[in-house]
């Protein structure tokens, strides 16, 4: 394929083009160039007893609407994409585009990603945006906690929030509100509420860098 620039990321999976097949493959990703990439396939399913088999590899690449902080690759599948989304199904849309919801370590990375949002996002006549965080909030503990099990980042929030106390204790999901690059309001930042609750959500995915 002809792309205009080497891709910054390549995610692959792998299958038996048979599928009755019982294979079962890891992909790991050796070399990107600009018109192909170069993969190690693993069968997992079992130690040995390749034989020979017709593999189809299924893969897509990254170069526009993405950008890189430290080791991650920040990315919106469709930044003009509205739909419902709840948590749960937040996390399955960026796992079926290879990556996963983004975590929020600090104030620095709050700063790049909201930014990075407001001037990504296609907000058309909508007067806000919203994405999904990958972290959690304890509404007993006052904690933020990544998904890989360490502390995010607590500030940033929308004002009033967060909420906690008698009638918050399953507030432990968190959303970003955006507003647009026109607007002034201040209504923007960080809000938990239910990981249930559902609507039309811009999904900002992350990935591990190669």
């Amino acid at each position: 394929m002809c792309f205009s620039e080497v891709p910054n990321y390549v995610y692959a999976t792998a299958r038996p083009s048979n599928p009755s097949s019982p294979h079962k493959f890891n992909v790991i990703i050796l070399k990107i160039m600009r018109g192909s990439f170069v993969v190690e396939l693993e069968r997992v399913d079992q130690a040995t007893g390749w034989g020979t088999m017709l593999i189809t590899v299924d893969w897509s690449s990254y170069i526009d609407n993405e950008m890189v902080y430290q080791n991650l690759i920040l990315w919106f599948p469709d930044a003009a994409d509205r739909r419902g989304l709840d948590f749960n199904t937040s996390s399955k849309y960026c796992k079926d585009n290879g990556g996963r919801l983004v975590d929020i370590m600090d104030k620095a990375m709050y700063d790049v990603v909201y930014n990075y949002c407001r001037q990504t996002i296609v907000f058309g006549s909508d007067s806000r945006a919203y994405i999904w965080l990958g972290s959690s909030y304890n509404t007993t503990t006052d904690t933020v906690t990544q998904s890989n099990g360490k502390p995010g980042y607590h500030g940033g929030w929308y004002p009033g929030y967060p909420h906690r106390g008698s009638g918050y204790e399953t507030y432990t999901g968190l959303r970003l509100v955006i507003q647009p690059p026109s607007s002034t309001s201040t209504n923007h930042g960080i809000y938990n509420l239910p990981p249930t609750s559902d609507r039309a959500i811009t999904q900002l995915c992350s990935t591990n860098l190669i």
